[in-house]
C-alpha cells in the first residue's frame, strides 16, 4: 500500500509555515537589497545609516544604533569608515559639546538618494498586486508579532539577569 508523502511528514506546530514564509521573504529581500546596494558600492549597514541620516539628520550615535538594531560600538566603527569616505560628518551639539550630532555630507546625501530609490524599487516589487487591505493586514500582524517578541526579549533578559551565575568553567576544589 502506497502512502502519500504528506502522511510521512510529521505535522508542524501551528504557525511554523507562516513563520517560514516570513523568514523566506526576509532572506530574499535581503539578498535582492544586498545585490542592489553592491551595484552602488554600498553595504546594507551603510545603506541603513544613509537612510536614517537622510530622514533624521542630527540624530546621535546612540539613537542611530537603536534605529539600526546594533550596538553603539558597531555603529562607531561603521561611522568612522563612512566618515573617511566623505559620506558622514559628526558635529558637536550646540547645548552639550560631548554629544555628537550626525549628518550626511553632500556626497552622502546624493548616495542616500540613490540607495533609497533602490530600496523603493524593491518595496514596490514586493507589494505589487497587493491591495491596501492586504498590506494593512500584514502591517498589523507584524506589529503584533513584534510587540510579542519585544515582550519575550524583555522577559528573557530579566530572567538572565535574575538567574544565579554559573560556576561552569571553574575548576573543582579538591581537598
Amino acid at each position: 500500500m502506497a502512502t502519500s508523502r504528506a502522511a510521512k511528514t510529521p505535522s508542524s506546530p501551528h504557525g511554523t509555515q507562516a513563520w517560514l514564509a516570513v523568514v523566506r521573504a526576509y532572506n530574499l529581500c535581503d539578498a535582492v537589497m544586498t545585490a542592489r546596494m553592491a551595484e552602488l558600492g554600498v553595504r546594507i549597514a551603510e545603506h541603513e545609516v544613509l537612510a536614517n541620516l537622510a530622514t533624521a539628520p542630527g540624530i546621535t550615535q546612540q539613537q542611530l544604533a537603536a534605529r539600526c538594531f546594533v550596538a553603539k560600538s558597531g555603529i562607531s566603527m561603521l561611522l568612522a569608515q563612512m566618515e573617511s569616505r566623505g559620506w558622514v560628518r559628526r558635529e558637536a551639539d550646540a547645548a552639550d559639546a560631548r554629544i555628537k550630532r550626525l549628518h550626511l555630507t553632500a556626497d552622502g546625501q546624493a548616495l542616500a538618494q540613490q540607495t533609497l530609490a533602490a530600496q523603493a524599487d524593491v518595496v514596490r516589487a514586493m507589494v505589487a498586486g497587493s491591495s491596501d487591505a492586504e498590506l494593512d493586514q500584514v502591517r498589523d500582524s507584524m506589529q503584533r508579532v513584534s510587540q510579542r517578541l519585544e515582550a519575550l526579549r524583555a522577559a528573557d533578559a530579566l530572567s538572565r539577569a535574575s538567574a544565579p551565575r554559573s560556576r561552569a568553567g571553574r575548576p573543582a576544589r579538591r581537598g
